[in-house]
């Protein structure tokens, strides 16, 4: 493959991207979240509320019932987020797309996560 079309095709993949944004406080992510979470056994609609000191409790809605997780999002000197959870730890973005703010939970190690957006 050509390096021109390599190129062209990574600019096509990141043109509609979101951007990725810092929040100033945890108090910037405070409110209801809906998205889908996905866990070793299971991958299904969650919903979760964040407080403003970035504690945050929710559950999994699976066909056998809720499974309930709760944690923790801190800030970082540099402005990352992170996370430590029931669901272990990682890291937390927060993007801005056409449809309001997304926020993912990306685990150390890879491997499940989740996307939620905020309820308006």
């Amino acid at each position: 493959m050509s390096r021109a079309l390599v190129a062209g095709l990574a600019v096509l993949a990141t043109a509609g991207c979101a951007t990725t944004s810092r929040v100033a406080t945890l108090g910037d992510l405070v409110g209801t979240w809906e998205g889908r979470f996905a866990l070793r056994l299971a991958n299904a609609v969650a919903t979760m509320e964040i407080n403003a000191e970035g504690a945050y409790r929710g559950a999994v809605h699976t066909e056998a019932g809720e499974r309930p997780f709760s944690g923790a999002i801190v800030r970082l000197p540099s402005g990352r987020l992170r996370y430590q959870g029931t669901h272990g730890n990682g890291i937390v973005m927060l993007s801005m797309g056409a449809t309001g703010p997304t926020l993912r939970f990306v685990p150390d190690g890879g491997g499940g996560g989740g996307a939620f957006t905020r309820v308006q």
